[in-house]
């Protein structure tokens, strides 16, 4: 047998994901999907009527960064946060997933490092290690919403392999929402050590009562920063597959098109129907951050009739961290996809183990998406509260 790589078989599981087999095993099980980000909300008209009416004879390569009018909408739609962006200042990725890929390429050579603040995405782990590098967790805590760490907890993270610092705002998986005053500190921060920074801003237009500020807002992180957005929230595309990358640094962006030219480029298709969804009006960002308010308002309204839980109201995206009186959520979320049901029914959700470097400190932590209608969360809610007292009466 050939003998494979160590950077392969050091790629965790998917916390996101990892139930999907035991779930497709049970046949006569309908499940309620919380444990993932993909709303059951109707993707834009526009976007879909640009995929109809996309007409192509020959469908060719495409140019590495994107089409330059995907470039140039992007750019227009992003100057909302940083005025005199220019299709110069945009690469067009293959998912948001693909940006940080290139992002983390940009800043780290191998056996590099990179901040985060903890828990953090899930899968910022596998991207650092698709390119060698190592992401360091900096401690948030649940009690105090997830804020943003101290310079001197950030300091206490730091090597002499630091070479950047990612962070999602609004965050996933916490809905926590950093102010500017945050994202100043932070650029004072990396300025001091030479650091480069990383803002997924992928539920930037998602929050519910002041927005999150963008790290294109801020003019002392021009030279020294990656915006990473994707169509896939916004907009309910996450099958588009197409993000962006944003930065004033033209050396950066130099870098990312040597990087987009060895894969060559993303769909032309894609980008269509992202030019139509990047022209929409603000009336799409005020339903859909009403449609997620009543959302996260049902859950937690639902979350509260349950005995022993602790859960942190989230501020923007659309997920909750929630505390459950079990030892081991690993072994809960299994037993509800695997084990449980009521009147055929049961829940999936995701272990928040999996949102930490040492899946300890998550043991006792799962992630829920709101990214069902209502009625289907509070069904949701009571399937998790039943699910408790299943679980809690087999272990005890």
């Amino acid at each position: 047998m050939p003998t494979l790589s160590d950077r392969t078989a050091s790629l965790s599981e998917s916390a996101i994901r990892k139930l999907d087999a035991l779930v497709a095993a049970r046949q006569n099980v309908s499940f309620y999907r919380v444990n993932i980000g993909q709303p059951d909300v109707a993707t834009p008209a526009p976007m879909l009527q640009a995929i109809r009416e996309f007409q192509a004879e020959v469908l060719r390569y495409g140019p590495a960064s994107g089409l330059p009018a995907c470039r140039q909408a992007a750019a227009r739609y992003h100057s909302a946060w940083s005025a005199g962006l220019g299709p110069e200042h945009v690469a067009v990725t293959t998912g948001g997933s693909e940006a940080l890929i290139y992002a983390f390429a940009v800043a780290c050579d191998p056996g590099d490092e990179i901040l985060a603040p903890e828990p953090f995405y899930t899968n910022y782990q596998g991207f650092a290690c698709t390119v060698g590098a190592k992401v360091v967790p900096v401690p948030t805590s649940l009690q105090d919403g997830f804020a943003l760490p101290s310079d001197a907890v950030l300091e206490a993270s730091l090597t002499p392999r630091t070479r950047a610092v990612v962070f999602a705002n609004p965050g996933n998986p916490t809905g926590a929402v950093y102010p500017r005053a945050d994202l100043e500190r932070l650029t004072a921060f990396c300025q001091k050590h030479g650091l480069l920074i990383i803002s997924d801003e992928v539920y930037r237009r998602i929050y519910f009562q002041d927005p999150p500020a963008s790290i294109l807002e801020i003019p002392e992180a021009r030279q020294r920063s990656i915006c990473i957005d994707s169509m896939s929230k916004t907009w309910s595309a996450c099958g588009l597959r197409l993000g962006f990358l944003i930065s004033h640094n033209l050396e950066i962006m130099q870098a990312v098109e040597r990087l987009g030219q060895s894969r060559l480029g993303p769909q032309p298709l894609a980008q269509a129907a992202a030019i139509a969804a990047l022209e929409l009006g603000d009336a799409h960002y005020v339903e859909t951050r009403a449609l997620y308010k009543e959302r996260i308002d049902t859950l937690l309204e639902a979350l509260s009739e349950i005995p022993g839980l602790s859960v942190h109201r989230p501020a923007g995206a659309f997920y909750l961290m929630v505390q459950l009186p079990v030892p081991d959520t690993e072994a809960f979320a299994r037993f509800l996809a695997q084990d449980f049901a009521h009147e055929g029914e049961s829940i999936v959700v995701a272990p928040g183990g999996g949102f930490f470097t040492d899946p300890e400190r998550g043991k006792d932590l799962i992630r829920l998406a709101a990214v069902l209608e209502p009625a289907k969360l509070r069904r949701a809610a009571e399937l998790l509260k039943l699910g408790l007292e299943a679980y809690r009466a087999r272990i005890e």
